[in-house]
């Protein structure tokens, strides 16, 4: 078996940090944790991949923007647009070279075939957007750690792996209270989205914490973030229901139509704070979050990782607001 930064950290009692550090020649590593490193090294014969070899150099680094694409989605994917700009714009600023790589291209590879694609690609570190919990292939992809990892949306830290994340459980609390809270409210439909996900489980976390308060009856129906998806359930279930709570602003666009065609008036928000929320007809509450800027600060992450620094979560803002057609016109 291939040894790893990971490894060779355990076998010298250091962090990963540290060995990158020492990888690097940084002069703040004492002389006796520099010699436990390079033991370790010798002894587990660890071969730096492309990572350390050009951190030691002047090379630009080069980071693989890691996007999932859903099939289940009507509508175009306003959100990874905007990850996609704000990573290439913060990219460009700190002189990091990014590449984008879509799920599907490399759906069917092995955690080992895919290691090896991002370092023949020459990719040293590896932001993913959308993380689910049964991508087993990159979950063992961050676990190996032969790459620094950046994970936006997922609850997961190391020493080479750091968070970017809305805290989801308080943002789903917030929007629906401020949707609940003005009328009493017997029964709730939540639309939950993909199952075993984690952004999925944390606003479900966020709509159960509001049920124990309000002492609502709840019924969560998983619409995968699919418009359609989301249509077909609020027909089923909306006429028992007071109100339609909805995990995504594309979920919410789904429901109000089929309220709609229903002909049946029921209290709806959404969450994201996508533009499509604008061309509803309807005034639309929702929790909308900055997706451009949240990928700024993944590759700013990337960057500090890349410097030696530690992985940690870095929470992001939130903001409970109505999307109307004149916001997004102007």
């Amino acid at each position: 078996m291939v040894a790893t930064i990971i490894d060779v950290a355990k076998k010298a009692g250091v962090s990963a940090s540290t060995v990158s550090k020492v990888l690097k020649n940084y002069t703040t590593i004492s002389d006796a944790t520099k010699k436990k490193v390079l033991e370790a090294i010798k002894e587990l014969n660890y071969i730096p991949n492309l990572t350390a070899s050009n951190l030691s150099s002047k090379k630009t680094e080069k980071v693989a923007l890691y996007i999932y694409i859903n099939d289940l989605k009507q509508a175009v994917d306003e959100i990874n647009m905007q990850y996609l700009q704000g990573a290439f714009e913060q990219a460009k600023e700190i002189n990091l070279d990014v590449v984008t790589i879509f799920n599907q291209t490399v759906h069917d590879y092995t955690p080992e075939e895919l290691s090896r694609y991002f370092i023949a690609q020459g990719i040293n570190a590896i932001v993913v957007y959308g993380l689910n919990k049964e991508d087993t292939v990159i979950h063992e992809i961050i676990n190996s750690g032969q790459f620094l990892v950046t994970v936006v949306d997922a609850p997961i830290v190391n020493d080479i792996t750091s968070s970017v994340i809305v805290d989801h459980i308080q943002g789903q609390y917030d929007v629906a209270k401020a949707l609940l809270e003005k009328d009493p409210c017997h029964k709730v439909l939540y639309l939950a989205g993909k199952q075993n996900g984690y952004v999925t489980d944390m606003r479900i976390q966020g709509i159960q914490k509001l049920q124990n308060e309000f002492g609502f009856d709840l019924n969560i129906q998983y619409a995968e973030f699919s418009e359609k998806k989301a249509y077909e359930l609020t027909q089923r279930y909306a006429s028992d229901a007071d109100a339609v709570v909805c995990a995504s602003d594309l979920m919410a666009i789904g429901a109000v139509n089929a309220l709609i065609n229903m002909n049946i008036f029921r209290r709806c928000c959404g969450y994201d704070g996508i533009t499509l929320m604008g061309y509803v007809g309807k005034q639309m509450l929702t929790c909308k979050q900055d997706f451009y800027e949240t990928s700024k600060q993944a590759v700013l992450e990337i960057k500090r990782l890349l410097e030696g620094e530690k992985g940690r979560q870095r929470l992001l803002n939130y903001e409970v607001k109505v999307i109307k057609y004149d916001d997004v016109i102007m």
